[in-house]
């Protein structure tokens, strides 16, 4: 009697697929120590592979702990790059490709929505190598920062369900999220919990240089969340203010990354006089009547007038008159007449 064949053979696991999910399951669970000196105790010909099939948060957690003294045998090196590049700097070439194909992988078209347009904030992500001047990706960076606008944009829609009751850092965040950095409901609960807004915040703000804010995030808490972050550009929309107590939050935040932002954008605002006064107020460094902002921005924006005259809010032209750094500005769509155009102009040329 002929053998029946299987329709769909059973592939076997090799013993490397086989460790490589421990070693996976056990970064994802917390990364015991034991188990991350042994990674980094492994040969080259296996610690390489072993990199790009982890999820993001297991190779975060495996990066994190990386010992100084991690040796230039387990970091291949490109061509093009030159065999005397210091070691600290070889020992992340390895682990920048695995995150420059993750964050590929999870946002294919990066380089139509995330660059174009973003440009500027690239180029701040841009490091310059020495002698020949060639720049590389901080992909570990850009990662983790575009993952933080992913969990920002979704906290923020359900911040703004009027059912919506508690702290922003509370919110869950969406499982679809979730999967994409490895994260799994069925691993042990901790005071950590990755499901959790605030978790996002606290492991991965110091990460972020250039975020988009909703006026419904622009709150105390929300500068409590991104303490870790230094910020260089802030693009803030909605911002609709009737009183300093409306900008309360916005203002700390501007205030806690006064000394790191280069670039401020605000899009379908409504300013009263007193609320940027209070706005310009908090970049300017303590005691001093100067700032670094070098982009300023408001399009498609309203000045509230409370005495239905045309002129600009005192803060705004002090803030122009002080910036030392300041090397454009873009006050468009915002229904401003010819009196304070010259104003503007005057204040900038005086």
């Amino acid at each position: 009697m002929a053998r029946k064949e299987s329709s769909s053979p059973t592939e076997v696991p090799s013993l490397f697929n086989l460790c490589s999910g421990v070693i996976k399951d056990g970064l994802l669970c917390g990364g015991d120590v034991d188990l991350i000196a042994g990674v980094y105790q492994l040969p080259s010909e296996l610690f390489q592979p072993l990199l790009p099939l982890l999820p993001p948060l297991a190779l975060q957690r495996l990066q994190e702990q990386m010992p100084f003294d991690f040796g230039d045998d387990h970091g291949s090196v490109p061509d093009n790059y030159e065999n005397d590049i210091p070691r600290k700097r070889r020992r992340h070439v390895s682990f920048q490709k695995v995150w420059e194909t993750l964050y590929k992988a999870r946002w294919p078209d990066c380089d139509k929505k995330y660059r174009h347009g973003e440009i500027w904030s690239l180029h701040n992500l841009i490091k310059r190598r020495e002698p020949k001047h060639e720049f590389t990706h901080d992909w570990q960076q850009i990662y983790w920062e575009t993952h933080l606008q992913t969990c920002l944009d979704a906290a923020a829609e359900i911040a703004l369900l009027p059912s919506f009751e508690g702290h922003i850092g509370e919110v869950k965040v969406p499982e679809s999220i979730l999967k994409h950095i490895g994260y799994r409901e069925h691993f042990p609960a901790s005071s950590h919990d990755p499901s959790m807004f605030t978790y996002h915040c606290q492991q991965f703000g110091l990460y972020a240089c250039y975020l988009r804010l909703p006026s419904v995030l622009c709150v105390a808490e929300t500068c409590y969340l991104l303490r870790n972050a230094k910020l260089q550009r802030l693009e803030l929309r909605w911002i609709k203010s009737q009183t300093e107590e409306d900008v309360e939050g916005l203002c700390k935040l501007l205030k806690q990354n006064s000394g790191t932002l280069k670039s401020i954008n605000f899009i379908y605002s409504k300013f009263s006089a007193s609320t940027l006064n209070a706005i310009c107020s908090s970049l300017c460094f303590n005691d001093l009547q100067t700032h670094d902002v070098q982009h300023f921005t408001i399009m498609a924006s309203r000045f509230l007038s409370e005495n239905g005259g045309s002129n600009l809010p005192s803060g705004l032209l002090l803030f122009l008159s002080s910036g030392r750094s300041l090397c454009s500005l873009s006050l468009s769509d915002s229904k401003l007449d010819q009196n304070c155009a010259r104003m503007i102009f005057h204040t900038l040329l005086d």
